[in-house]
């Protein structure tokens, strides 16, 4: 089975990425919009294809996937922490995360680690 990384990556002033990618392996889709220290998550993932995903967030309580604990959707495995990440294994499907917790940009235009 095909696996992807998908790791979003919020610097500076960006407010929102939308990508779309084929593969031999279906389409994957990537989408993300943030205001303030609020993140919202749309990922796409093939069949038959599983992803690891970031989603930046302090805590893993501040993440949601389709308004409920990230912890207790179905196809979402919590893997930890890596640094301002939090970090799932995700089977394919279609997935609708959100942070509460984004860290915002400093001045000079970057996200702090």
């Amino acid at each position: 089975m095909k696996s992807f990384v998908i790791k979003p990556s919020l610097v500076g002033d960006l407010t929102y990425g939308n990508t779309t990618i084929g593969s031999y392996y279906g389409t994957m889709v990537s989408n993300w919009s943030r205001t303030g220290t609020t993140g919202n998550f749309h990922f796409e993932i093939p069949v038959n294809t599983t992803a690891i995903v970031y989603i930046p967030a302090q805590n893993i309580k501040d993440v949601l996937e389709s308004g409920k604990p990230a912890t207790k959707t179905n196809g979402v495995t919590y893997l930890g922490k890596d640094g301002i990440n939090v970090v799932f294994f995700v089977d394919s499907g279609a997935y609708d995360f959100a942070s509460s917790s984004v860290p915002q940009a400093n001045n000079e235009g970057e996200t702090p680690e």
